[in-house]
């Protein structure tokens, strides 16, 4: 987003990734901070929820704009989320879900991050360290890296 012009802020669930977000260009707050979401009202048009395990999402949703702002789930998640429904009857904000957008649209944001050098932060790892990296990716100890397991080493498992 920040390559095609946006502001982009990161939302945390500690200052465990600020140092990363900001190293990228993007401002950061921590979500379950009060004040700074407070402070944060009705300033965002969209936000992209990755997170793929369950987590307070009315603050959030008090940042978007009045009438304008959506809040699109990527970060699917078993259990239902409890929304507040009035503040977002009275401020006409959306909530929406999305996959992968299909085999075009994905060729489309590999060429894009290909284009401006955008890559993910990895780190291979044998299967069986999957649980470990599981782990960390919960507690948000692995900060902004993501893990992919070698597959030649299911096998060995």
């Amino acid at each position: 987003a920040k390559a095609m012009g946006a502001k982009v802020t990161v939302f945390g669930r500690s200052e465990a990734k600020k140092a990363e977000a900001t190293a990228l260009g993007a401002d950061f707050a921590v979500m379950t901070d009060e004040a700074v979401i407070g402070s944060l009202g009705r300033t965002f048009d969209c936000i992209l929820d990755t997170v793929a395990v369950h987590h307070e999402i009315n603050g959030i949703i008090s940042t978007l704009k009045a009438y304008t702002g959506v809040l699109v789930l990527i970060g699917g998640i078993p259990q239902p989320y409890a929304m507040a429904g009035f503040p977002m009857i009275f401020n006409g904000t959306r909530v929406e879900g999305s996959l992968i957008g299909g085999c075009t649209l994905t060729q489309e944001m590999v060429d894009f991050c290909h284009a401006h050098k955008i890559a993910p932060e990895t780190e291979i790892i044998h299967a069986k360290d999957a649980e470990a990296a599981l782990h960390k990716l919960h507690d948000s100890s692995a900060g902004a890296k993501r893990f992919v397991i070698r597959s030649e080493t299911l096998k060995e498992m």
